[in-house]
């Protein structure tokens, strides 16, 4: 850009410019469309209402998404099977944004780009919740002593045959393995507590991908064949564990909700087993799990930041 396409400060913060401007990625940057395909700047503090809302969140959404890091097919296995159970139809969140039955929760996505700057799109150029310091993958010395540890849990098979069921059936996460230890599933009044637990699949399932793309660990069984897969392996890196992120997640934002709830403990455990049961399935190594521990714990100021209205729906319901 010449001197005389400077961006000048972005009044109304960073969510408003989005609202007003259209944006692509290119690599690793983030410009600005063309003038001629630059919606007109409409000065008023409210978002923009009804499918030209829809179509700019898509826009945004698409356009991250075209990076190449999220699988559609991954994403999907996490829509919850069981939408059509809840009382009066879809969930609607917070923000008013969508239901709960949605792909992807654009407008609360949109809300993980940086904080405001003089230069909106300086802003808009690196996501910082792209850079989260968590543990590098160990190098190959630990990784082979891991393989070492799964060998010798493949090696107990009264134990992985007791698994077996619950490694299959946790294999597509569903919300109701969140609300069935809280009581609460399939009863009416939670259907916004629902809702934010299947956003916060989706949403660390994209943030995910996102890390594994960047630290590109390979499976266990292609460091070790002798590792017999209980299932298949996903079409994507091992390392973080999105089984691990997406359900510690969803145990610190309860406990967001609900500080020192008896079932925050229980949603950690929940956690705890899930992600150890892939590690018995043999597709993901113990760094694994705790990397993906890691970013949860790292990543819920964002995601509690993004989901805020949500946050405060789903406490509501508790209160």
């Amino acid at each position: 850009m010449s001197g005389n396409d400077s961006i000048a400060p972005v009044e109304g913060g960073f969510s408003h410019f989005l609202d007003q401007y259209r944006f692509k990625i290119a690599g690793d940057d983030v410009l600005p469309c063309a003038a001629t395909d630059r919606p007109p700047i409409v000065l008023e503090t409210k978002l923009a209402s009804g499918a030209e809302a829809m179509v700019m969140a898509a826009g945004v959404a698409s356009a991250v998404m075209s990076a190449g890091v999220l699988n559609k097919a991954s994403l999907n296995k996490n829509k919850n099977k069981n939408k059509n159970k809840n009382k009066g139809g879809a969930v609607h969140s917070g923000s008013g944004s969508g239901s709960q039955s949605s792909l992807i929760p654009a407008f609360e996505l949109r809300r993980l780009h940086t904080s405001p700057s003089p230069h909106a799109f300086t802003a808009a150029r690196k996501f910082t919740w792209e850079q989260l310091d968590i543990p590098l993958p160990p190098g190959p010395d630990v990784t082979r002593l891991e393989t070492t540890v799964m060998l010798s849990l493949q090696a107990r098979d009264r134990e992985r045959s007791r698994r077996k069921e619950d490694i299959e059936r946790e294999a597509t996460l569903d919300v109701s393995d969140f609300t069935k230890p809280l009581g609460i599933d399939g009863i009416s009044g939670f259907d916004q507590t629902e809702g934010l637990f299947q956003s916060i699949l989706t949403a660390c399932e994209y943030v995910g991908l996102i890390y594994k793309a960047k630290f590109n660990r390979t499976r266990p069984n292609q460091v070790e064949p002798r590792l017999r897969l209980m299932l298949p392996n996903p079409a994507h890196q091992a390392y973080p564990s999105n089984h691990s992120f997406q359900c510690h997640s969803i145990a610190f934002a309860f406990n967001a909700i609900l500080p020192e709830h008896p079932a925050t403990e229980e949603l950690s455990r929940i956690a705890r087993k899930v992600a150890e049961n892939r590690e018995w399935a043999g597709l993901h190594y113990p760094s694994d799990t705790n990397g993906g521990r890691a970013l949860a714990q790292r990543f819920q100021p964002y995601l509690r930041d993004a989901f805020m209205a949500n946050y405060l729906a789903a406490q509501r319901e508790w209160l």
